[in-house]
């Protein structure tokens, strides 16, 4: 969807904390490095299952994509690892890595990603039901440790997957995006809690983004209904968690400039974990979820960041009944 065909629209002032061409490849500062990530995530409720495609790229042609898929019924879950490089006239127009084609029509705020793996392949489109959205036009803004900009979007996908030799249509189906650049210090955080939920019809979309950091907290995201983006002005969320410091449900009243919050309400039907580094010791949970939003039933997905010393001491006190 473009323009006038927009699903739900952004104030003109925080739209334009976004161009068009902030869906492409980013330019190395003098003297600096640069470091672009793309996402794309769709979570299916009724069906169990939530996938994630990412990639990035430095400035010096460096360039990794993760491919995930996991839910019910899907054993092992398939967590693809692709490592490579691009050429430096890579714009992100088209991308092509280890199997993974993405392109890019910035224009009408479309992508089309199609990937061939050896349990899983898919061939999608994702078309924006809003503008993009940046975590500048929250009024915590976005903390120079996790990137310089980073954008956000709803949008529905056209398309299938096929696992296994199960093939599911995504068509109609909602999905989320976001592009994030600049270098990350992914040890700066003590906790963050990103998410997305959305109805099936796209009526109520939302992503949120919790952080804690240097003893600080604050708060990123949009909720997009009634025809309106609204920028997230406070979260009030609790979670529960397992033996393992695996989310398992959370619930959060989410304000937004509205007489009243959104009240949404994330289930974890399945989760994976990517192993910390030590370049890196920091543990990435990713959740797919049943949601309500308001009520209205619908799916989502839950991720938590974690210092993993600390994770670690966290499982140690569940586990021996600490709570």
């Amino acid at each position: 969807m473009t323009g006038a065909g927009y699903l739900h629209r952004l104030d003109p002032a925080l739209a334009g904390l976004v161009r068009a061409e902030d869906d492409l490849r980013h330019p190395c500062p003098p003297g600096g490095q640069m470091r672009d990530s793309l996402f794309w995530q769709v979570s299916i409720a009724e069906e169990r299952i939530c996938l994630q495609t990412y990639f990035f790229a430095t400035d010096d042609g460096n360039a990794g994509a993760n491919i995930c898929l996991w839910g019910e019924g899907i054993e092992p879950a398939v967590v693809d690892f692709h490592s490579g490089s691009i050429p430096d006239d890579c714009d992100f127009s088209v991308i092509s890595l280890g199997g993974l084609s993405v392109r890019q029509d910035i224009a009408a705020q479309r992508s089309t990603l199609s990937y061939a793996g050896a349990r899983l392949s898919f061939d999608f489109s994702f078309s924006a039901l809003h503008e993009a959205f940046s975590y500048h036009a929250n009024a915590d803004g976005l903390p120079a440790w996790m990137a310089a900009n980073r954008i956000e979007q709803s949008g529905i996908l056209q398309g299938w997957i096929e696992i296994d030799g199960r093939r599911l249509s995504l068509d109609g189906r909602i999905g989320h995006r976001d592009h994030s650049w600049g270098l990350r210090e992914w040890a700066m955080p003590q906790h963050w809690k990103w998410l997305a939920a959305y109805t099936p019809d796209g009526s109520i979309t939302m992503n949120g983004w919790i952080w804690i950091a240097g003893g600080e907290r604050g708060v990123a995201g949009y909720v997009a209904r009634d025809g309106k983006v609204s920028p997230i002005t406070a979260i009030r969320d609790h979670a529960e968690y397992d033996a393992e410091m695996m989310q398992q449900s959370a619930r959060m009243s989410i304000d937004h400039g509205a007489a009243q919050p959104l009240e949404l309400e994330l289930d974890t039907f399945s989760a994976i974990r990517f192993p910390s580094s030590r370049r890196n010791p920091v543990t990435i949970t990713e959740a797919g979820c049943a949601a309500t939003l308001d009520g209205i039933a619908g799916s989502g997905q839950f991720e938590t960041h974690w210092p993993t010393p600390y994770l670690d001491y966290l499982r140690q006190r569940k586990q021996a009944g600490q709570g």
